[in-house]
């Protein structure tokens, strides 16, 4: 699998101005990432992607919706690690590969 780099909430480019692709691995982490940070129902092109998040659900609740927002990803899972004002750490781990990421708050998320 391919895709094209996001950093910063854009489409990346390279040195020569063409846009960033990742490879594989790196890809399918960009996408658990974007699932966990999309409010559900925010995307037009499919409203079930994305996470019901909330700054005041507790952290079984959150650890449990952002699960679901994996749930179509072959061999992904979100673990919790810990919550401060402005977002969550989590470990994912795909296709056994872990990595720990921040989630932020944006709005409800």
């Amino acid at each position: 699998m391919i895709d094209a780099k996001i950093k910063n909430g854009d489409v990346a480019v390279d040195a020569a101005g063409r846009i960033a692709r990742i490879g594989d691995i790196d890809a399918r982490f960009q996408r658990a990432m974007i699932c966990m940070t999309v409010p559900k129902g925010s995307f037009v092109y499919d409203r079930e992607l994305g996470a019901l998040n909330s700054v005041s659900l507790p952290d079984a609740k959150t650890e449990l919706l952002l699960n679901e927002a994996l749930a179509k990803y072959e061999d992904a899972a979100v673990s919790l690690i810990e919550r401060d004002d402005s977002g969550i750490r989590v470990c994912i781990t795909i296709g056994g590969e872990s990595r720990t990421e921040e989630v932020r708050y944006y709005g409800n998320l």
